[in-house]
């Protein structure tokens, strides 16, 4: 399997993490790829912008009065600041609905410094601090919007499911009875694509309301609102609102769980999409930068500003550098690295 990163320690490599690129234009032709692009993955919180596409779709927007920072919490994986929470319960609102109507469990943010302000207080986070409560909160306006029953949505049989599925099936022009389903850690059900249909979908969201077909001004709508919105889509002091913000909107990048990163790419009209086979989600972020810097998204400056993601550093129990994590790839020359345990890590890299 590709080695994408190595992992060193005091100038030698210590681990290695292995995975697959695909690179796909909105016209479903792979530019670009490192391993199997037929390998399929569970998609996880990267398909939150394509599922997006069904609300759009609906009219529930237009009769709920929602906002394009509003469409772009449906895309978030938050980390559960009081900003977050305030754009979800506004959500909610509008629908005659409140947080108690969540149900995505009760998992900790991923915001820092909210989590250790609910370990202070001794206080079990509420559904709404979970990093899906924005998906489940579209999910719930949708139940409104059709007339169907609130309770029991995360059930794979509710009805709304299927508004969702027959939406994935007509972009990638395939029948409901071919889509593989699994249970997402929010307890929805979240899809298994191939690295290039993955790629591909995000490559719509990146060609936008340019592209050709029935959901392009919906992709186009989700690009401006992820794009206006960064800060909703991830938070403060993460790489996906980073990435957004020092580009400018030239790459609009999603964390999926378990090591997928996928990211669109709309001046190019690129997806993107990136797995980790040992599911490490930091490994992911240099590999996204070193794809962006191949693909002339980023310079010099942008990846001197995304540095503390482009070549993340190992730090020892005092906070002293003793590492990095280096990508040891290429897309263009589909080349990667041969390393051990041990080797002395390249010094041009370094």
């Amino acid at each position: 399997m590709p080695q994408l990163v190595v992992r060193t320690r005091s100038g030698r490599v210590e681990s290695i993490h292995h995975g697959y690129i695909c690179v796909t234009d909105s016209d479903g032709k792979i530019k670009y790829s490192i391993g199997n692009p037929n390998a399929r993955i569970f998609i996880r919180s990267s398909g939150k912008p394509i599922y997006a596409n069904a609300f759009v779709m609906s009219g529930a927007m237009e009769k709920f009065n929602i906002s394009l920072k509003e469409l772009a919490i449906l895309c978030a994986s938050h980390g559960g600041q009081a900003f977050h929470r305030r754009i979800i319960r506004g959500i909610l609102k509008k629908a005659g609905l409140t947080e108690k109507d969540l149900d995505c469990g009760h998992k900790y943010p991923e915001n820092q410094k909210v989590h250790d302000a609910l370990i202070k207080k001794g206080k079990r986070p509420d559904p709404i601090f979970s990093n899906c409560s924005g998906k489940h909160a579209g999910l719930l306006v949708l139940c409104k919007y059709y007339g169907f029953p609130v309770k029991g949505y995360t059930d794979p049989q509710h009805p709304i499911h299927q508004v969702i599925r027959t939406t994935i099936a007509e972009i990638l022009e395939c029948s409901t009875n071919d889509l593989i389903t699994g249970v997402d850690g929010c307890t929805l059900p979240t899809y298994s694509f191939s690295l290039h249909q993955a790629s591909y979908l995000y490559a719509l969201l990146a060609h936008g309301d340019t592209h050709k077909g029935k959901y392009a001004h919906s992709f186009g709508l989700i690009q401006k609102a992820m794009i206006e919105n960064p800060r909703v889509i991830k938070g403060d002091d993460s790489f996906c609102t980073s990435l957004i913000k020092v580009t400018k909107g030239r790459a609009i990048g999603k964390i999926g769980a378990e090591g997928i990163y996928c990211m669109a790419v709309p001046e190019k009209r690129l997806g993107v999409c990136i797995k980790l086979m040992d599911g490490h989600p930091w490994a992911s972020y240099p590999v996204a930068v070193r794809v962006l810097e191949e693909l002339e998204i980023l310079d010099d400056a942008d990846i001197k500003e995304l540095d503390k993601w482009a070549l993340p550093k190992v730090k020892d129990d005092k906070g002293r550098d003793v590492g990095y994590l280096h990508p040891v790839f290429s897309i263009i020359n589909n080349e990667t690295g041969h390393y051990e345990p041990g080797d002395i890590y390249p010094k041009e890299v370094n």
